[in-house]
């Protein structure tokens, strides 16, 4: 018996509304973890190569300098204290309280000597730093708190430290400079010795409405073989290396899974590049870091 246009019609109907009911009771939303995993697995520019948790003293840890033989000088942005950390054995060693508290932001150790920055440009001295008669000097520059600078590095070839702004640059609002402070005159130059150009097409992926927001510096390191600058920022965790004349040369995107908040990097004679993250709900870490 032959059915009729609108019984078939109908069967057609059921058989769709069924469909959907059972699809709608098969599917499960992906949870944030499953997601998060997922994005964890997307290629990555870089390897891990190694991780240390670092102890409560560190939390907020914002600088860190290679002293050689495993050894890491740390410091963070509450304490005016230089700590000593082992790498073999995951411990401090030491701590050399040199100044009052304060949000203390880089550090650079050049032998026997230490220079520690607050983010309100202020440069620390500590002379003959790891022994008991050490002397700190303080020295002003024309950066300021509104500026939070959080940046320093050594440039040994030039004698000179490397520093840059996070937030507010002090002369322009569409690129960072990067200021030299001359060892010997213990003096900031006001003109920038390299500038971030924002309009740089290597920023086109990240460049913000607020153009100064694009790129918030949170540390800077020159790699003792190639030369080439590292500039590290926490907020959006990336790292940008440019080349010895400054001019811009790869932008690497870090995952947040991995690098919570960098703020320090150091990279020692032979290459190795160690990253510092703050930490929060979690601990804060030192990661031995490959670029790929």
């Amino acid at each position: 018996m032959k059915l009729k246009k609108i019984e078939i019609s109908i069967i057609l109907g059921v058989i769709i509304v069924i469909s959907g009911i059972s699809l709608a009771f098969n599917y499960s939303p992906k949870s944030k973890e499953i997601v998060a995993e997922e994005e964890s697995t997307l290629y990555k520019e870089y390897n891990i190569l190694e991780t240390w948790e670092l102890p409560k003293e560190l939390i907020e840890i914002s600088g860190i300098s290679w002293m050689g033989d495993y050894r890491m000088a740390c410091i963070q942005d509450e304490e005016g204290i230089i700590y000593i950390y082992n790498l073999k054995t995951s411990r401090i060693e030491k701590t050399i309280e040199f100044g009052e508290k304060g949000d203390y932001e880089g550090l650079v150790v050049i032998e026997k000597n230490a220079y520690a920055l607050r983010s309100d440009g202020t440069i620390f001295e500590i002379k003959n730093y790891n022994s008991p008669d050490f002397k700190t000097h303080s020295y002003n520059t024309f950066l300021k708190g509104k500026n939070n600078t959080e940046s320093l590095a050594l440039d040994p070839e030039n004698d000179r430290l490397l520093m840059a702004a996070k937030d507010k640059d002090p002369f322009s609002k569409t690129s960072k400079g990067v200021f030299e402070f001359d060892l010997k005159s213990k003096t900031l130059a006001k003109k920038p010795l390299y500038e971030l150009h924002f309009h740089d097409n290597i920023f086109d992926k990240i460049r913000e409405k607020k153009i100064e927001k694009t790129f918030s510096p949170s540390e800077i390191a020159i790699h003792p073989q190639s030369k080439e600058i590292f500039v590290l920022e926490g907020k959006k965790p990336k790292l940008l290396i440019l080349n010895p004349n400054g001019s811009t040369k790869r932008l690497f995107e870090l995952d947040k899974n991995d690098f919570r908040q960098p703020e320090g990097i150091a990279i020692t004679p032979n290459g190795d590049i160690y990253i510092s993250n703050e930490g929060k709900k979690d601990k804060a870490t030192i990661l031995k870091v490959e670029l790929k």
